[in-house]
């Protein structure tokens, strides 16, 4: 770990840190500052799916970017654009300007997410790449626990223009951190920044996609699941705000603890028994929701999922940088990257038309079964991607 840490801690762990804690920070301040100026619910609502939206957006065009440009510079070009959309945010407090900041946001964090999986597929070995991810992931648990204290302790204290000014300087330190630390690599001559890449990318990879995509997609939805079923199921079991809390709490401390020997089991023994074992915890942790009775068998069920989500961190990011081919690589990542980020968005609209269809435990039930289904088509399709066969 202590090698991995000195060769990557200034060029990938800093900034990603810093940006984890301004994106998950801004998840509290974004529907509050809307509350703040006069705005409705649904309009808070709306700003954070926006910035979901935002970065959806940004995966294919920053995927084409990277073949013009270099990760490098994708990856400056997005911190900046955060300052900006902070900065404004700050200064002009009205409901177009933080629609429009808000979507900038998205476009912005999904750029960098694009960059930095290249930066890391150019910068690692295969054989230290699992722990390079997790480290990465790992900064998005701490980012979770920092974020929103840091969030609420500083609108308490100097109230929301100060704070998104502290935010748009903390940016501004990412852009410094890769300045400085993270490496130009010049784009390779063969890789097309046409819309026609992307076409390419699809067509020339596309078992790839339909095998190692779809698990990612449903891995990824299954995990947003889990975010929003187990609150649910508590306020369905009658608990306070503080119970649920605690349980919330236990499972993400199991997965805060797990990514880096997370990490280190996917370099050790692959991708694909992680992927597999992250499936069958996750799925077996949701189908069991229905079963619970009060609050300790909730956290149970919570410490569960934080196994089976912690044992993943990373893994998703790994095998697309170990799938990665050398051509059309930027449109490749693109690609892989709104495969998640699908996934992401699908889990909570697909719980919500469940739970008004048929209920809570159906829906709960189901989710479950999809990631045991999930497990076993990551058995049957998907191929060990650890070690590279020659072309």
């Amino acid at each position: 770990m202590t090698r991995i840490l000195r060769k990557f801690f200034l060029p990938v762990v800093c900034p990603s840190a810093i940006v984890s804690i301004v994106q998950q920070a801004m998840l509290v301040v974004l529907p509050l500052y809307v509350l703040a100026i006069g705005g409705t619910l649904a309009q808070s609502a709306m700003i954070i799916g926006l910035k979901g939206i935002g970065m959806m957006l940004a995966d294919l065009p920053a995927g084409l970017l990277l073949a013009r440009f270099g990760d490098k510079r994708v990856m400056l070009g997005a911190a900046f654009a955060s300052v900006v959309a902070l900065l404004l945010m700050s200064q002009f407090p009205t409901m177009p300007v933080l629609i429009s900041t808000a979507l900038l946001l998205g476009l912005a964090h999904g750029s960098w997410l694009v960059g930095r999986i290249s930066f890391i597929t150019d910068a690692s070995t295969i054989e230290e790449r699992g722990r390079v991810m997790a480290l990465s992931a790992g900064t998005i648990r701490l980012g979770n626990v920092i974020g929103p204290l840091l969030a609420g302790m500083l609108i308490a204290a100097q109230g929301y223009q100060v704070t998104l000014g502290v935010f748009a300087i903390c940016s501004l330190l990412v852009v410094l951190c890769v300045v400085r630390w993270v490496s130009y690599t010049k784009p390779q001559g063969h890789d097309s920044h046409s819309v026609i890449a992307l076409r390419d990318a699809l067509v020339d990879n596309r078992k790839v996609f339909l095998t190692a995509g779809v698990a990612s997609f449903a891995l990824m939805l299954v995990r947003s699941s889990r975010a929003l079923l187990l609150p649910l199921t508590g306020a369905a079991l009658m608990l306070d705000e503080t119970s649920i809390g605690i349980a919330i709490s236990a499972g993400a401390i199991i997965d805060t603890l797990l990514f880096y020997p997370a990490g280190s089991l996917s370099d050790r023994i692959g991708r694909k028994p992680i992927f597999i074992t992250s499936l069958v915890l996750l799925g077996m942790s949701i189908s069991l929701l229905p079963l619970a009775e009060g609050l300790w068998s909730l956290i149970l069920i919570a410490l569960l999922m934080g196994l089976g989500n912690g044992v993943s961190a990373g893994v998703i990011m790994t095998m697309g940088s170990d799938l990665a081919p050398q051509r059309n690589r930027g449109g490749f990542i693109g690609i892989w990257r709104l495969f998640a980020d699908v996934g992401v968005t699908s889990g909570p609209l697909i719980i919500g038309f469940m739970v008004k269809l048929a209920g809570l435990a159906v829906a709960t039930c189901s989710i479950g079964f999809l990631g045991l289904l999930g497990s076993a088509f990551v058995v049957k399709a998907v191929a060990e991607t650890h070690r590279k066969p020659p072309e």
